[in-house]
């Protein structure tokens, strides 16, 4: 999807005050900030392969 269909939806949500839909993008940008992290960490360190991969384990504690 381009950045601006991301933007329609965003200004849709906020225009039908839908917080639920609010809250899910919110969380879809916050995994996507730290894929975007654990993929630099590998790139600049790969014998950190390790650590970055277990990054990857979702936490017991959110669900």
């Amino acid at each position: 999807m381009t950045p601006r269909h991301y933007r329609d939806m965003i200004i849709r949500a906020i225009q039908a005050g839908d917080m639920r839909r609010i809250d899910q993008m919110a969380a879809q940008l916050a995994q996507a900030e730290e894929a975007r992290r654990l993929l630099q960490a590998l790139t600049h360190c790969p014998a950190c392969a390790t650590s970055a991969a277990a990054g990857l384990v979702p936490d017991a504690t959110s669900y």
